[in-house]
C-alpha cells in the first residue's frame, strides 16, 4: 500500500517536471517570437493560464492554450508590462533625486522609496494571477497590492518558497535554465489560488450574513 502511494507520488512529481520543462520552453519560444520586449508579457500571461489550468485539474493543451492567450492578450499584457516597467524607472529617478538631499530628509526619502519598492515587489507576486481574473491593467495592480498586504502570511510563505527555488538554482544551475520561470509561476499560482478560494468563501459568508439580517429585519 505504501509502495503504491510512493509510486503514485513519484509519477505525479515526474509528470510535473515534464510539464514545467515544456511550459518553460514554450515561454522562451513565445517571448523570442515577440522579439523579447513585446513577447515577454503576453508569454507570461499564457504561461500563468496554462499552469492555472493544470493546478485546477483542467485538461489543458499547453501549446494551443499558449497560442490562444498569447494572441488574445498581446496588446493588454503589453500595456500591463509598460506600467510594470515604468514604476521601477520612477523609483530609480526618485532615488537619484535623493542624492541632492542631506541629513534626515535624505534618510526619510530613501526609507519611503525602499518601503514603496517592497510593496511594489509584493504587488508583482500577485499581478498576473489577478490579471487573468480581471483583464484590466490598473484594477489588477490595485487588487494585487491589496491581496498582498491583506494576506501577509500567505505572501511570506510564497516568498519563502520562491527563496527555496532560487536556493536550488544556485546549487543546480541547470535547473534554473530548465524550470526557473515556470517554477516561479507554479509557486505563485499555487498560493494565489488558495487566496482566491479564501476570498470566495469569505464573500459567501458575508452574503449569508446579510441575507440572514435581511430576513430577521423583515
Amino acid at each position: 500500500m505504501e509502495s503504491t502511494r510512493l509510486m503514485n507520488n513519484v509519477n505525479v512529481a515526474c509528470d510535473w517536471v515534464v510539464k514545467l520543462f515544456y511550459i518553460n520552453l514554450l515561454w522562451i519560444l513565445f517571448t523570442l517570437a515577440g522579439l523579447i520586449i513585446a513577447g515577454v508579457f503576453p508569454a507570461t500571461a499564457a504561461m500563468y493560464t496554462v499552469i492555472k489550468g493544470y493546478q485546477v485539474g483542467e485538461n489543458v493543451s499547453a501549446l494551443k492554450m499558449f497560442k490562444k492567450v498569447y494572441k488574445e492578450e498581446f496588446s493588454r499584457a503589453n500595456q500591463l508590462g509598460i506600467v510594470l516597467l515604468i514604476i521601477p524607472v520612477i523609483f530609480y529617478t526618485d532615488w537619484l533625486f535623493t542624492s541632492y538631499l542631506s541629513g534626515t530628509m535624505e534618510m526619510v526619502a530613501k526609507g519611503i522609496l525602499l518601503g514603496s519598492a517592497c510593496l511594489y515587489g509584493i504587488t508583482l507576486l500577485y499581478v498576473f494571477p489577478v490579471y487573468l481574473l480581471d483583464r484590466k491593467v490598473i484594477t489588477s495592480m490595485k487588487m494585487a497590492f491589496l491581496i498582498g498586504i491583506t494576506y501577509p502570511l500567505n505572501t511570506f510563505m510564497m516568498l519563502s518558497s520562491i527563496a527555496s527555488l532560487f536556493f536550488l538554482v544556485v546549487f543546480l544551475p541547470m535547473a534554473g535554465y530548465l524550470f526557473l520561470t515556470s517554477g516561479l509561476a507554479c509557486i505563485v499560482t499555487f498560493f494565489s489560488l488558495r487566496i482566491f478560494q479564501k476570498i470566495e468563501i469569505q464573500a459567501g459568508d458575508i452574503k449569508k450574513q446579510r441575507r440572514s439580517r435581511w430576513v430577521m429585519n423583515n
